[in-house]
């Protein structure tokens, strides 16, 4: 009777190992591990997450968004980042649950995309997402430019802490068009001439 029952036991563990085998791992799973890595510092492991993430869900939660964004500030890709946390803010406004929190990193991110604007750096995202990542809007009303917040001037500190300004390489009077709104949470729209 023991043998028995120990053989029932066995098969039907066995049976539910093979079936966790089959499925597939449920996508949502990778966020959570990624948001995990990122509270544990662990930024270029959290990055990997994502990515499998993005790759496999098609409609992704604005949470998503949020900790992609901020996770990519922690890697100094700063575009990245803008990207991603301004569709954040597109999707929940002011009201969402992390908008405080996404505009204090916005800020930091813009901050370190304008120190470091000089370098090359390229999102590792699929370009078939940026293409959606856009929003609806008029290009006969202007939208004030993330980079300079509608001052046409950006103000940075150099190493003895003197104060250095800058007019702002994408805007025209601290404005800009829908389409290059668009451009640029796309990481597309290309300086001035004449701004480095």
């Amino acid at each position: 009777m023991k043998k028995i029952l120990l053989i029932c036991i066995l098969s039907v563990f066995g049976a539910l190992s093979m079936q966790a085998q089959i499925r597939p791992k449920d996508p949502r799973l990778f966020i959570d591990s990624a948001i995990v890595l990122m509270d544990q510092e662990k930024y270029v492991e959290a990055d990997g997450y994502f990515m499998n993430a993005l790759n496999r869900i098609d409609v992704l939660p604005a949470d998503f968004c949020f900790y992609f964004g901020k996770n990519s500030l922690f890697l100094k890709k700063y575009t990245q980042s803008i990207d991603w946390l301004n569709k954040y803010l597109e999707l929940k406004g002011s009201q969402g649950q992390y908008s405080k929190e996404t505009l204090t990193i916005l800020e930091k991110a813009e901050e370190g995309f304008r120190e470091n604007r000089g370098i090359t750096t390229s999102a590792d995202v699929n370009s078939k997402f940026f293409y959606r990542n856009t929003i609806s809007c008029d290009d006969s009303k202007p939208i004030i430019c993330p980079v300079c917040r509608g001052d046409d001037i950006i103000i940075s500190r150099d190493g003895l802490g003197e104060k250095r300004y800058k007019q702002c390489p994408y805007s025209n009077n601290g404005v800009l068009t829908c389409t290059e709104f668009n451009l640029l949470i796309q990481g597309n729209l290309k300086p001035k001439n004449g701004s480095h």
